[in-house]
């Protein structure tokens, strides 16, 4: 009965599970989507805020240059310089480190997760064995289904063949009462007499070994006690002989033996793993083909609902809304979206060009005070800014590369030096595309103990990197970054 209760009950229960995955996944759907509407704000305010920041020392720098005496501004300049070239360094020694200890991190997180594996196995080998009695239940009530079918169908051949069974045994009983007649009448016809002494001497021989026998238990049940706890102390210091034998082997050996039990786990837990995984992905069409044509009942359910029934469901709307036509205000809410985003490109551009000019003007006044150049070429060059930007970019390049910058122009560059800008150029690109190394390092400059003026140039390094997420690419790896800091330190937000 239960078997049938349960088969009875089976698409309800199906039904049932599946609502409620539905219900986890929009609830895991709900809380992502907030979760990256609340990192979308904080995105935008730390652009904000960094934006806020370049121009005020935009404006700071420019305003000491034009009321501070030049050689003030150019030893403060050389000293951010050196300041820029010592953090540069310590950033290079602290990657350098970071690249050696990979491989360390890399089996550590293996390791976390076949512990966090290993405990899943556990949770879920604890589940099946709570169901173990309901299991055993079900086949107990089976197998007696079954023997009661079998004790049946027994029962009623038995009472097909009574009739030919009692006649049977009649007749045996008859021919066996015959033969017995027969020879007790030819006994009978054929009487004799014998002397028996050999009968009687072994009668009374086994009368006195019985009354020896007797004799001997009398005295057995007098010492019986005795001989009892003589027998369960000998026992009892043999066990306990063996005991601590066996228990001195068991110190010497635990190291071993728990390796041993250790390896034979985890082999039974692999086999079992590796069956499991065998059989689902030996049955992984099927459930495939069962979901989708569930899914698909379902669908074919929820819009004959939708467009027939009369009291429709939040979410049965929910799953048919990407089939209405968007309104005139979403098409000019996203048209606004594009013009904001345009603007802040432009904004973003516009930015990177004034800092390429402020870095142009810091590299013309320190040649003006180690005297490579004069006041009045610098200002010329100043005013021939707007009008012959590629004469004065390619002058730039050439006094660059007078004074030592290896990456000024592709002709000077050697075979060394363009490795290098190689090798630099896949090195941003690691930066790029791997979040992983961004957030280990925002997870040492998350500490107590390191002073804002790092934290303020790690900012800008990071920006920087990423290009200020003018591009698509670089806005999208940018909120890649932003997401795997949220995921793996929920707790800094």
């Amino acid at each position: 009965m239960q078997v049938w209760r349960l088969r009875a009950a089976t698409p309800q229960v199906v039904k049932l599970q599946a609502q409620i995955r539905g219900v986890l996944q929009r609830r895991r759907f709900a809380r992502l989507k907030q979760a990256l509407q609340t990192m979308k704000f904080s995105f935008t305010k730390l652009q904000a805020v960094a934006r806020a920041h370049v121009a005020r020392v935009e404006r700071t720098e420019l305003t000491k240059t034009f009321y501070k005496p030049q050689v003030n501004f150019s030893i403060v300049g050389l000293q951010a310089k050196a300041r820029g070239n010592l953090l540069r360094k310590r950033f290079a020694r602290f990657l350098r480190s970071l690249a050696r200890r990979e491989g360390a991190f890399i089996a550590l997180q293996a390791q976390c997760r076949g512990v966090l594996l290993r405990r899943k196995l556990r949770a879920q080998m604890a589940k099946l064995e709570n169901a173990t009695d309901i299991v055993i239940n079900i086949q107990a009530a089976v197998r007696t289904y079954l023997a009661r079918k079998r004790l049946l169908g027994l029962i009623r051949g038995l009472r097909k063949v009574t009739p030919f069974i009692v006649a049977f045994q009649a007749r045996a009983r008859a021919n066996l009462k015959h033969q017995e007649h027969k020879s007790l009448t030819k006994a009978l016809a054929h009487v004799e007499t014998a002397k028996a002494v050999h009968s009687l001497q072994a009668l009374a021989r086994a009368s006195l070994v019985r009354k020896k026998h007797e004799q001997l238990n009398k005295k057995l049940d007098i010492v019986t006690p005795d001989v009892v706890h003589l027998q369960a102390a000998a026992r009892g210091y043999l066990v306990r002989q063996e005991y601590r034998a066996w228990r001195d082997h068991l110190h010497r050996s635990h190291a071993v033996a728990t390796t041993l039990q250790a390896l034979l786990r985890g082999t039974l837990q692999r086999r079992a793993f590796r069956a499991k995984l065998d059989y689902f992905q030996a049955n992984l069409s099927k459930v495939i083909k069962i979901q989708s044509l569930f899914r698909a009942k379902e669908t074919r359910e929820q819009y004959r609902q939708l467009t027939l029934g009369k009291n429709v469901t939040v979410g049965t709307i929910k799953n048919f809304v990407h089939l209405l036509d968007d309104s005139e205000a979403d098409f000019q809410e996203e048209i606004k979206v594009e013009r904001l985003r345009k603007r802040v490109v432009e904004s973003i551009r516009e930015n990177q060009t004034l800092e390429t000019e402020v870095d142009s003007l810091d590299i013309k006044i320190a040649l003006v005070v180690q005297n490579a150049k004069n006041f009045e070429d610098l200002l010329k060059a100043k005013k021939r800014s707007g009008a012959d930007g590629t004469v004065n970019h390619a002058a730039r390049a050439s006094l660059l590369a007078q004074h030592g910058d290896p990456f000024s122009g592709s002709h000077l560059v050697d075979h060394d030096t363009r490795r290098k800008l190689e090798l630099y150029q896949q090195l941003f690109y690691l930066l790029q595309s791997k979040a992983e190394y961004f957030t280990r390092l925002f997870a040492v400059m998350s500490g107590d103990n390191i002073p804002d003026a790092k934290r303020q140039f790690v900012e800008r390094v990071v920006l920087t990197v990423f290009g200020y997420g003018q591009d698509h690419r670089e806005d999208y790896l940018l909120l890649k970054l932003f997401q795997v800091c949220s995921y793996s330190y929920p707790s800094s937000q």
